[in-house]
């Protein structure tokens, strides 16, 4: 039996051709309210950009954003998982556009 998780990143191209999964820790689907800034901002609360966090895992997480952004740039992050808040550095890894014209951004944790 195929498990959701598996589709769902077959579906985004997370697969490797031999069917090998890419990532070192298993992403697990998200929706959650997150916001990124660049970590030399004056003003990160003006400056932030709102995202929607699709995917989250020990070393990253995957978000989808409405313009392209650098791969190799760092930015900060924050995401709202409940009442609790996760905010860290992170490196962006890869940023492609969707079908919806939105952009989805792979980034690692620092």
């Amino acid at each position: 039996m195929t498990s959701p998780y598996l589709y769902a990143t077959k579906q985004r191209g997370h697969v490797r051709e031999d069917g090998e999964e890419r990532r070192r820790s298993v992403r697990y689907p998200r929706v959650a309210d997150a916001w990124i800034w660049s970590p030399t901002a004056d003003d990160p609360v003006e400056q932030r950009l709102e995202v929607t966090a699709v995917n989250l895992s020990r070393h990253g997480v995957a978000f989808d954003l409405d313009r392209p952004i650098a791969s190799g740039s760092f930015q900060m992050i924050e995401i709202a998982l409940g009442e609790q808040r996760l905010v860290s550095e992170i490196r962006i890894v890869s940023c492609r556009k969707l079908d919806n014209g939105q952009f989805e951004v792979g980034a690692a944790f620092c």
